[in-house]
């Protein structure tokens, strides 16, 4: 082979191979840490002793986190109201509270009281259809809701008002501004109540309320209660149980890494999960109730 053409010929090899050793270890390390997993279920065991159940989690020696106790600071306190705390039974906090404006009931346009993970309260206005909020609700509606979710009177009020019009103006979407304001949690649920004609609860892991008058919806409310997360492992795999005061449990598996693919003979993880349930104080033969979703995760 003539040496110009040979020269030319590792020229055009050596980069080629250097892409291909790399988009291939890259390829091998990207297989190397995929993990295959299995989501479970939400299940109803019965009335739980959340706190029994915290205690026996920490002897027996489970990674815990989660919400054990409600964090005050970034949640809306809801002050008394009978109702709920006949729900849950167990401590509870607000989330999440929006009031949707319906005089035109194509409009989808809420307002929204959140602390999203903060010590402030943020007032939010937003209409996904209409996400520059080009057209605020009627003041006296605003006002309204801004007067009786943070005790407001009307001077107050209207000083929150102008800061969300003045927020629209700048913002491409939503019109958004924070308060030191306490959100009246107890005139919200009672001002709901009395303007709804039905409700649908939700209860479980997620915990919510929707308020409708004549099938127009007019409100919903987050609810917030006691849940941890317990962890072990088994054969180099992550076992989680996410356990609600309400009674409520989830269960999921995160295999090892490099485990795309692979898959838990069943009645190897039922074992390790009734395992988990007896040392909790939980009736293990609910472990059967479980269905599992299988991910194999190849990236």
């Amino acid at each position: 082979m003539d040496k110009t053409l040979k020269i030319l010929l590792y020229i055009v090899l050596i980069p080629v191979g250097l892409i291909v050793l790399f988009y291939g270890g890259f390829a091998a390390l990207l297989v190397g840490m995929d993990q295959a997993s299995y989501d479970g279920n939400e299940i109803y065991v019965g009335p739980i002793d959340f706190e029994s159940v915290l205690v026996k989690a920490e002897e027996s020696g489970y990674d815990i986190s989660g919400d054990a106790r409600l964090n005050e600071s970034t949640l809306i306190e809801p002050g008394n109201v009978e109702a709920l705390e006949e729900r849950f039974e167990n401590d509870y906090m607000v989330y999440r509270v929006v009031f949707y404006y319906n005089e035109n009931t194509s409009d989808d346009t809420y307002i929204e009281f959140c602390k999203y993970e903060g010590p402030e309260v943020i007032i939010t206005l937003w209409n996904p259809d209409h996400p520059d909020v080009s057209d605020f609700p009627d003041d006296s509606w605003m006002l309204e809701m801004l007067g009786l979710s943070l005790e407001l009177n009307e001077t107050g009020s209207q000083e929150v008002l102008e800061r969300l019009k003045l927020e629209g103006s700048k913002r491409e979407w939503g019109a958004e501004v924070s308060t030191n304001e306490s959100v009246d949690f107890p005139a919200v649920y009672a001002y709901l109540n009395q303007s709804s004609t039905s409700t649908v609860v939700e209860s479980g892991m997620w915990n919510d309320e929707e308020f409708y008058r004549d099938r127009t919806q007019i409100g919903y409310i987050a609810y917030v209660i006691p849940e941890i997360t317990v962890s072990t492992s088994h054969k180099f795999n992550k076992y989680t149980l996410h356990v609600s005061s309400s009674g409520f449990v989830r269960a999921d598996i995160l295999m090892h890494r490099a485990s795309a693919g692979k898959k838990i003979p069943e009645d190897e993880y039922q074992a390790v999960f009734k395992e988990m349930f007896e040392k909790l104080g939980l009736h293990e033969e609910k472990v059967n109730e479980f269905e599992f979703e299988y991910n194999p995760s190849v990236w």
